[in-house]
């Protein structure tokens, strides 16, 4: 069986780690980022930049690479107090989409998270597996966006490149 997919590997993101509380790091970024996403696994954004909401009082502030300098104005690691952790994570993960009328079908062969659209929604963003490795997965428009940390990439594009020509 062969799939209605597209599986496209588009590097590496702007990221910066964010942990402390939400109210602290707003204060702290001058109200510039994005507001903070109500439910945990979900992202929230304006323009390019987005909020990950990733786990207890922790966020990534994502964006396409050629926004980095955008984040680290709005977020700079340098400047973050004692209770914030700011860390720019640009290099760490490289990503992948996953768009077209089967996309659903490699997310499904990939990770054992359940990513039907009624629990993982428009805006959800969740660390899960991808073929046994620590993957970040993101719902966006037409699919889904994987990332895996950088030293995996030819790894992950193996095995999807596999999964997709089933």
């Amino acid at each position: 069986m062969s799939y209605e997919v597209r599986i496209e590997r588009s590097g590496i993101h702007a990221i910066i780690d964010l942990q402390g509380e939400p109210e602290r790091i707003a204060a702290w970024a001058d109200d510039a980022l994005p507001e903070f996403p109500q439910r945990p696994n979900t992202a929230s954004g304006h323009g390019d930049i987005c909020l990950f909401w990733v786990a207890a009082e922790r966020w990534l502030l994502h964006a396409a690479l050629e926004h980095e300098a955008e984040l680290l104005a709005i977020a700079p690691p340098q400047t973050a107090p004692v209770d914030i952790s700011a860390v720019l994570v640009s290099d760490t993960l490289t990503f992948f989409r996953i768009e077209g009328q089967d996309a659903a079908q490699i997310v499904a062969i990939a990770s054992p998270l359940d990513t039907d659209a009624s629990v993982f929604a428009d805006n959800a963003v969740s660390y899960t597996e991808a073929f046994g490795l620590k993957a970040l997965l993101r719902r966006i428009p037409g699919g889904f966006e994987i990332a895996v940390e950088s030293s995996f990439a030819d790894l992950l594009a193996d095995y999807l490149a596999r999964a997709s020509a089933s």
